[in-house]
C-alpha cells in the first residue's frame, strides 16, 4: 500500500520525470564550477566553500507521510525528500539570504506567538465581517519553478545588497538547487520538474515569496474587485487567516473568483461558523472580541514525552512546565485554560509523569501574565559556545561528567593525559566543532 502511493504520486509526469541514471557526480561537477567561481572572485569564503561541496554526498531519497486528517482510504501521502548531507546543500546556503525578505512580507506571520498578539489588537463584528481561513493546495510541489526563479532574481537585484556575495552568484546556486533537485525511490532515480520539496532548506522561503508576489500582483490591490471586503489577510507559508467585511455568498463568490487568477495555486475555504482554526488556535467570537483556545485536530493522540524515557531528567521534568505554559499562552479565558489543562493532566499522567511535577506546572501557568507570554522570546547571546553533538549512548553522561570535569585542562593548552580520556578524544573534544559518534570512542579511566 505505502509504495503504491509513493509511485502514484511519482507517476505525474507534471511534476516528476525518471532519470536513466543516478545524477550526482554531473550535479557535483557543475557546484564545484560554481564554487570555484566564487572562491577565485573573493565571493564566498573557503569554509563556504567546504560546505558547498559534500566529498561524499549522500543521495536524496523520497518518501511520504500518509494524510491521515483527510480520512480516505488508503490515506493520501504527503511527499517529502530527504536532502540532509546530499550534494544540493546549496539550498540551505540561499536561505540564509531569502530568510530575511520573508521577513519583511507584509502578510508574514511568524508563528503562533505571532497571531496571538496580532487577534488582541483587533476588534470583530460578528454582524457584519466573517472569521474565514485559506490553505494552499499542495504549495510546495505546485510552484513553477522558473516563474519562482524571476520572483527572486527580481526581489535580490531590486534591494539594497549589502552582502559580499552579489545576487547572481545567490541566483544561480538556487537555480541549481531548485532545477536538479533529485532523488531516489526503490532503486529509480527521478528528477522534480514541478515545484520543490518538503525538505528542501529553502522551500518555505520559495513558497513564501513566490505567494506574496501573487498576494501584491493580484490580491491585495486595487485591482482586486473584492479588496474592500478584506479587513485582514495574513499568512504562515500556505495557511491564511482573513475577516471578511461582508455575507458569506460574498466570500463564496470571492474564493471562486480567486481560483481563476493562478493555475497553480488553488485554494480551499473554511468560514467561520462560529470558530475557524488556524495553526494551533480556534479562534472564535465573544462579545466583540476574538479569543483564542488550543486546538486539537482529530487525529491528535497522546504523542506526549513519556517520563521513562531516557532524555536528560531536567528535560523530563520541565516538560510539564512549557505544555502548561503554552496552554495559558492560547487561551485567552481562564476557564478555556481550566479545561484544557485538565486535558493535559489526564495527557502527562498517561504518560507517567508524577503529580507533583504536573502541579507545579499548572501553578506557575496560572499565576504567568499572559501578556509576558504573549512577548516574543529572546535569547541573550552568552559568547562562543562549544557545542558537542553525539548520538544517543547511554554512556552520554559519563562523557558529559569527563568534559565538565576536564575542561580546565581542555582549555589550557596543555597534553596532560593523566586521567580519563584518550589522545585521540583529547583532539576530538578540543576541535573547533564536534561532532562524533559515542560508539566510535573508547573513554577509558586512567588511573
Amino acid at each position: 500500500m505505502y509504495n503504491a502511493e509513493c509511485l502514484r504520486l511519482l507517476d505525474n509526469n507534471h511534476h516528476y520525470s525518471r532519470l536513466p541514471k543516478d545524477p550526482t557526480e554531473d550535479i557535483k561537477e557543475e557546484i564545484t564550477f560554481l564554487v570555484d567561481k566564487g572562491i577565485n572572485n573573493g565571493w564566498i569564503t573557503k569554509h563556504e566553500a567546504a560546505f558547498l561541496t559534500q566529498p561524499d554526498p549522500k543521495t536524496p531519497y523520497f518518501y511520504i507521510l500518509p494524510k491521515i486528517h483527510k480520512n480516505k482510504h488508503p490515506p493520501p501521502g504527503r511527499p517529502i525528500v530527504s536532502r540532509i548531507g546530499s550534494i544540493l546543500e546549496p539550498s540551505q546556503f540561499c536561505d540564509w539570504f531569502l530568510q530575511p525578505f520573508v521577513k519583511q512580507i507584509p502578510t508574514y506571520l511568524k508563528d503562533t506567538t505571532d497571531v496571538l498578539a496580532l487577534l488582541s489588537t483587533l476588534e470583530f463584528d460578528k454582524e457584519k465581517e466573517q472569521l474565514m481561513t485559506l490553505d494552499v493546495e499542495s504549495l510546495y510541489t505546485n510552484i513553477p519553478q522558473e516563474a519562482t526563479l524571476e520572483v527572486i532574481s527580481d526581489l535580490l537585484n531590486r534591494s539594497a545588497w549589502n552582502y559580499i556575495t552579489p545576487p547572481e552568484f545567490i541566483l544561480d546556486l538556487a537555480h541549481l538547487a531548485l532545477i536538479r533537485n533529485f532523488f531516489e525511490f526503490d532503486k529509480n532515480f527521478f528528477l522534480q520538474i514541478q515545484g520543490t520539496s518538503m525538505g528542501s532548506t529553502f522551500a518555505p522561503s520559495l513558497a513564501c515569496l513566490y505567494v506574496d508576489h501573487f498576494e501584491k500582483e493580484m490580491v491585495l490591490t486595487e485591482d482586486n474587485p473584492h479588496v474592500n471586503h478584506i479587513k485582514l489577510w495574513k499568512r504562515y507559508i500556505d495557511d491564511i487567516l482573513i475577516i471578511w467585511k461582508g455575507t458569506r455568498e460574498e466570500a463564496t463568490t470571492f474564493i471562486t473568483w480567486l481560483n481563476t487568477l493562478n493555475p497553480f495555486l488553488r485554494f480551499t475555504a473554511t468560514l467561520g461558523d462560529p470558530a475557524v482554526s488556524f495553526l494551533d488556535l480556534l479562534i472564535t467570537e465573544r462579545n466583540g472580541s476574538l479569543v483564542t483556545e488550543v486546538y486539537y485536530k482529530l487525529t491528535d493522540r497522546n504523542t506526549l514525552l513519556q517520563f521513562q524515557s531516557f532524555h536528560p531528567r531536567s528535560l523530563r521534568e520541565n516538560f510539564p512546565v512549557g505544555q502548561f505554559l503554552r496552554l495559558r499562552r492560547n487561551c485567552t479565558e481562564i476557564m478555556d485554560y481550566k479545561r484544557h489543562a485538565q486535558r493535559l493532566t489526564n495527557k502527562l499522567r498517561a504518560q507517567g509523569y508524577p503529580d507533583h511535577l504536573r502541579r507545579r506546572a499548572d501553578k506557575r501557568a496560572r499565576v504567568s501574565p499572559r501578556e509576558t507570554l504573549l512577548q516574543p522570546s529572546t535569547r541573550t547571546n552568552k559568547g562562543d559556545t562549544l557545542i558537542c553533538v553525539t548520538t544517543f549512548n547511554p554512556a552520554s553522561n559519563m562523557i558529559k561528567k569527563i568534559i565538565n570535569e576536564d575542561w580546565k585542562i581542555l582549555t589550557s593548552g596543555g597534553l596532560p593525559f593523566q586521567r580519563h580520556f584518550c589522545y585521540d578524544t583529547y583532539l576530538l573534544i578540543a576541535s573547533i566543532t564536534i561532532n562524533y559518534e559515542c560508539s566510535r570512542y573508547r573513554f577509558s579511566k586512567r588511573e
